[in-house]
């Protein structure tokens, strides 16, 4: 194990040596593709052992264990691990002969450019100073408040390369105060390649609305009578509504007449308008109203994207004139596209700020294209584990919406943050690394300005593609795949159920580390998937789990949230190194006994109170637990009490089934001293015990949040106010909060009760 451990630390160092020649020889690809396949075994023999150090903890105690170590079962597993680490050690001396032989290992590392770069992060850089774009946003509003249009509805193409700003160009003419003045409705839609007039219509109506999932019909025709009443009820005195639609990011049109139809019956009135932004011209084409009435962005100019690169790259810090000389320079190689200069100069604030540096950025053969400067960027990520964390994402869409909790949770699953106890932490700021160089754009806040959500661009997903492409398979229907690089598959993504899926399934079941699905793809499979460490099944096509569950040993990550999955396996409860569950949008969703038996369940996710499990009191790991319903005769308060490694968000909901002060104070929210948020919500504005549970579930003092629905007491409690000497007026103890919000059913004696 000794040998193995000190192997793998090389072999780890040897392939991050090498990741950065794109140029290598087939033969040196091979033997690389090899090398990783050997330590992929590697690690699944050290977490076959973590497992079954779980696994006699929980079936049999930690004082029985000395008593059976030595028992057959004992002998025989120990036997086991150590052929398959001399097996291990075996195939790396014959990778290690066969590299000597031929001169392999000098050519993986050959001919890499390196230029230095600075471990240290940069706060993110706010995107409102957009450079370059008044004219093109002034062109746009007068094509939309032209009054020499007379249709009913009229669209505006925004045409360009990608990277070229189309989006922002887009977002800036959405906000531009003469619309939103001359438009009383507003909607934005992101349609990427899937261009469906009854999504488009129910993002619509989703829109700034508040409209819950099931109030939405399925019915075209009931989706536009929605539409239409939701933009009327919009009216303001007898002026004639209009609406802006903005249609971002459209590859196809094969439906454009069907949702023209649906946006002329909307509204009636004349004036409204689409933006439809768009990289392909035919597409421009079919859409637009009138033969000038399009937009094409033009390149920035060569100072604008110097900048944008200097404002990146240094900020405010005043800079020697040999160094403008050469960022001028660079600038011209970004050929006038936005995105390149951004991506550039957040590169270049992370490398020692000294001529022969930026010489490097300048002379170095990876300007060809904007592609080569993303990979550029990529290459100085300060962690090797970092560009896997990016590459990961390849997994998902163009155009998907990451959830940054999420995203973090899936990197930690595949083992990329370490194993300490800091891996969220870890998490967090490789994101903020991957936001700040601009890898990861339009980001999500709430209201305290903590970062929920991001995308990718497209030209940088299609470099996780590149960067991933021997690892990761994204099988869509006419998706082809080489029978020699099946094998190397460790993460696969099936949106398409075809003929060759059962093939690919049984070539890669054995070492595959991630599986997005869906399809159930258990019923495709009479293998089981060894080695998998994520199974993604949200929103698939699927009923039930198979009782085999419970052989997958390395399992991390399970996600199932809307399916029409009813029970759970007992085979879960084997699940020892399961980290994540989720499972949103499963109504009754039922657990067999035994939860409690998943030691490592760190982050839970639900939102439907009859989807509950019982046993939550007895995950004492727990960091994350976004909602808890008090259930009566089930679960209490005092079902929180241990659980203080609660972090981010909790919403405590049926407060009105709390008794008392007493046993409110059993939550025991004052120690969970890494929770963001806290909600309290009662189901009615009744104030039969109210005052006094609110007064029991005093948070601990570092809150930033703090949210209470359908308070019917008169008077907050002690704990949110202190007075001050010489006024009448308290302040807050919460002294960090930064979002109120109290919706109480006596607000006026709620607050003069405050006062006084």
């Amino acid at each position: 194990m000794q040998r193995l451990g000190n192997s793998l630390e090389m072999i780890g160092a040897f392939l991050r040596d090498a990741e950065g020649n794109q140029k290598q020889m087939n033969s040196v690809k091979l033997w690389l593709k090899r090398l990783r396949d050997v330590a992929y075994g590697a690690n699944e023999v050290l977490d076959e052992i973590a497992y079954e150090f779980l696994r006699r903890k929980v079936e049999i105690g930690d004082q029985m264990w000395r008593k059976v170590r030595d028992t057959p079962s004992t002998v025989t597993f120990q036997h086991n691990m150590a052929n398959k680490v001399k097996d291990i050690l075996n195939s790396l001396d014959d990778l290690n002969k066969i590299a000597k032989d031929y001169g392999l290992q000098q050519l993986a590392i050959d001919q890499r450019i390196f230029i230095p770069s600075n471990v240290e992060t940069v706060s993110f850089l706010d995107d409102s100073n957009i450079v370059g774009r008044k004219n093109d946003v002034s062109k746009v509003v007068d094509m939309l408040v032209s009054p020499r249009e007379d249709r009913t509805v009229s669209v505006v193409p925004i045409v360009g390369m990608a990277g070229i700003g189309k989006t922002t160009l887009a977002r800036l003419v959405y906000h531009d105060v003469d619309v939103e003045r001359r438009f009383h409705v507003r909607f934005w839609v992101c349609v990427s390649d899937d261009f469906n007039v009854k999504r488009i219509l129910r993002e619509m109506l989703e829109h700034d609305m508040n409209y819950q999932q099931t109030s939405i019909p399925q019915n075209l025709n009931a989706l536009t009578e929605k539409l239409k009443g939701k933009i009327e009820q919009a009216k303001r005195g007898n002026e004639q509504i209009k609406y802006l639609l903005v249609l971002d990011d459209v590859w196809n049109v094969e439906q454009w007449d069907e949702i023209m139809w649906c946006l002329e019956e909307v509204n009636k009135n004349r004036g409204n308008k689409v933006i439809v932004t768009t990289r392909i011209e035919d597409v421009a084409l079919k859409v637009e109203t009138l033969p000038n009435q399009r937009h094409q962005p033009g390149k920035l100019k060569d100072e604008e994207c110097w900048s944008i690169i200097k404002e990146k790259a240094c900020g405010d810090s005043p800079i020697s004139q040999s160094l403008v000389l050469i960022g001028e320079e660079i600038a011209k190689q970004c050929h006038g596209v936005p995105l390149a200069a951004k991506v550039i100069g957040g590169t270049m604030r992370k490398i020692e700020r000294s001529r022969a540096a930026w010489l490097k950025i300048q002379k170095s053969d990876v300007w060809d294209s904007v592609y080569s400067v993303l990979r550029l960027s990529l290459d100085h990520l300060s962690s090797p584990c970092l560009k896997k964390c990016f590459a990961y994402c390849a997994m998902f869409p163009k155009d998907f919406c990451f959830r940054k909790e999420q995203l973090i949770q899936l990197w930690m699953a595949e083992g990329f943050l370490g194993g300490s106890k800091e891996m969220m932490d870890t998490g967090n700021r490789y994101f903020h690394e991957l936001l700040s160089n601009s890898l990861f754009q339009d980001e999500g806040k709430d209201r305290c300005g903590n970062i929920l959500t991001c995308k990718m661009h497209d030209l940088v997903h299609d470099l996780a593609l590149s960067v991933s492409k021997f690892e990761t398979l994204i099988f869509q229907e006419n998706s082809s795949c080489s029978t020699d690089e099946v094998p190397h598959i460790r993460h696969l993504s099936i949106g398409y159920d075809g003929e060759s899926l059962p093939i690919i399934l049984t070539a890669v079941a054995p070492k595959l580390h991630s599986l997005f699905s869906e399809i159930d793809v258990f019923k495709k499979l009479s293998r089981t998937f060894t080695s998998l460490r994520v199974l993604k099944f949200s929103g698939a096509d699927i009923l039930e789990l198979p009782a085999s569950l419970g052989e997958l040993k390395h399992l991390r990550y399970m996600d199932i949230s809307k399916t029409s999955i009813k029970v759970l396996p007992q085979s879960i409860t084997k699940l020892y190194m399961l980290q994540t569950l989720r499972f949103m949008g499963c109504r009754e969703l039922a657990f067999p006994d035994g939860l409690r038996n998943l030691l490592s369940l760190k982050h839970i996710h639900f939102d439907q109170r009859s989807s509950q499990p019982i046993e939550l009191r007895h995950l004492i790991s727990l960091q994350t637990l976004p909602m808890f319903f008090v259930r009566d005769n089930e679960l209490h308060l005092d079902a929180l009490e241990c659980l203080n490694e609660l972090g981010g968000q909790l919403k405590i909901c049926d407060l009105q089934s709390v008794r008392d002060k007493e046993e409110a104070r059993k939550a025991n929210l004052r120690l969970k001293t890494k929770l963001c948020k806290v909600i309290f919500e009662w189901t009615n504005f009744s104030n039969d015990t109210c005052e006094e549970v609110l007064e029991g579930l005093q948070p601990h003092s570092g809150l930033q949040s703090l949210i209470v629905w359908n308070y019917g007491g008169e008077k907050l409690p002690s704990w949110m106010s202190r007075p001050v000497h010489g006024s009448n007026i308290g302040s807050l103890i919460l002294d960090n909060l930064m979002e109120l919000v109290l919706a109480i059913a006596s607000i006026v004696r709620v607050f003069h009760h405050w006062a006084n």
